[in-house]
């Protein structure tokens, strides 16, 4: 049987992403990511994996799934998204579906707070309900829920120059590939990195040299609120909502 690859491993932490991104954005600083459940939800489905017995090559995937995490972790989850579960057993019916394996079910996902799991980790195990040899069952289609955009937002660089936000990822560094390019040689070439996601925008530090600062706090990530100050290299960058007056448009070198 072969391996899950990368490829479709990163496609579904795309989709956690835009999925639970925004709950893991206000938890403490060191705790799981949704890259993290990814990668072990991915490799569970792999190494659950059951040849088939009626000469199809597909192999099944496991159809029931146990997620163990920090109970601090389970009750932010819960209160920030209840489908959590319904939602995860549809992105790995699509995984399994891309990746060329088949399912006797929609997967069953149990969540469970366990007291003996750190913050930063969790624990993926996985079971088959139906045998090989059991047909498989019709995917219902679970709907996502809705979320809203925000309102017209934008980038006040230095106080002078505003810059509309039109793209789900938008990339701010020195570097010219970047969405938005400071000329600051105090900035690293890839400083920071926005991502639309949950209906909200969450700021990331790309591993930069000089840090990133919002509200004068230095953090990794944030999920951006209208008036948030950030500050990277020697550049003062304040995010708004609700406004419609724009005087430059996003990708274009920024001047100071």
């Amino acid at each position: 049987m072969r391996p899950m690859n990368d490829q479709a491993i990163a496609r579904l932490e795309a989709k956690l992403e835009t999925l639970i991104e925004g709950a893991f954005a206000q938890l403490f600083s060191k705790t799981i990511r949704s890259q993290d459940i990814a990668l072990h939800m991915a490799r569970a489905m792999e190494n659950g994996l059951q040849p088939s017995s009626d000469g199809d090559p597909r192999p099944y995937a496991p159809d029931h799934y146990t997620i163990r995490v920090n109970p601090d972790v389970y009750d932010h989850l819960m209160a920030r998204q209840p489908l959590l579960t319904q939602i995860l057993a549809q992105h790995l019916v699509e995984l399994a579906a891309t990746v060329g394996y088949r399912l006797h079910d929609v997967p069953a996902i149990e969540l469970i707070a366990a007291t003996h799991i750190e913050p930063n980790d969790l624990q993926v195990d996985t079971r088959h309900y139906r045998d090989a040899s059991s047909g498989t069952a019709v995917m219902k289609r679970i709907e996502m829920p809705e979320t809203r955009a925000p309102q017209n937002p934008q980038l006040i660089i230095n106080g002078k120059t505003t810059i509309p936000l039109k793209d789900a990822v938008v990339n701010i560094g020195r570097s010219r590939d970047n969405e938005i390019v400071l000329n600051d040689p105090y900035a690293s070439r890839h400083h920071a990195q926005l991502r639309l996601r949950f209906g909200v925008y969450t700021l990331f530090d790309t591993q930069s040299q000089g840090g990133l600062l919002v509200n004068d706090v230095v953090v990794r990530e944030h999920r951006l609120q209208p008036g948030d100050v950030i500050k990277l290299g020697k550049t003062q960058i304040v995010y708004l909502e609700d406004q419609s007056h724009w005087q430059t448009e996003a990708g274009e070198p920024v001047d100071f």
